[in-house]
């Protein structure tokens, strides 16, 4: 699943990566979402998956470019959002799913360091050099089984 504004450069980054990777990947039991600034995700999916991938841009201020990979174990669900500048946070999402059973076994957050947010379609050189990076760490963890969350 991809989130992102397209209007505001590389915070658009995971919209970018799935409409890549939807000319990329053909596999039966994967869906590739294109969420935009919906964060709030759960009406998006048509039954809780057994892993959710989700890719967005996280600002922390190192170099743009820069892939984090976290899972839910790394996410405090009480904390202020820190993965997204979007209305609803994607914490917020996790935890009503977690409060409803519908939360999936396995959730991993890909993120993006930007370099450029602000009114641009496009994306900066920086993200645009490191989208294979991205796209294979995405390959890489589609392909692992999902393992339940601690």
């Amino acid at each position: 699943m991809g989130i992102g504004n397209l209007l505001l450069g590389d915070e658009g980054v995971g919209i970018h990566l799935v409409r890549k990777l939807a000319d990329l990947i053909h596999y039966e039991n994967v869906k590739i979402i294109d969420a935009g600034t919906y964060s709030d995700f759960m009406s998006l999916l048509e039954k809780t998956p057994d892993k959710l991938i989700i890719v967005d841009a996280v600002k922390t201020d190192d170099k743009p470019g820069t892939v984090y990979r976290f899972d839910i174990n790394d996410v405090d669900l009480q904390a202020q959002p820190i993965f997204s500048s979007h209305d609803t946070s994607v914490s917020d999402s996790l935890r009503t799913m977690a409060l409803l059973g519908t939360k999936p076994k396995s959730v991993v957050i890909i993120g993006v360091e930007p370099g450029v947010i602000d009114f641009a379609s496009d994306l900066s050189p920086e993200i645009e050099t490191a989208m294979p990076t991205v796209i294979n760490v995405v390959i890489e963890e589609i392909a692992k089984p999902a393992e339940a969350e601690k």
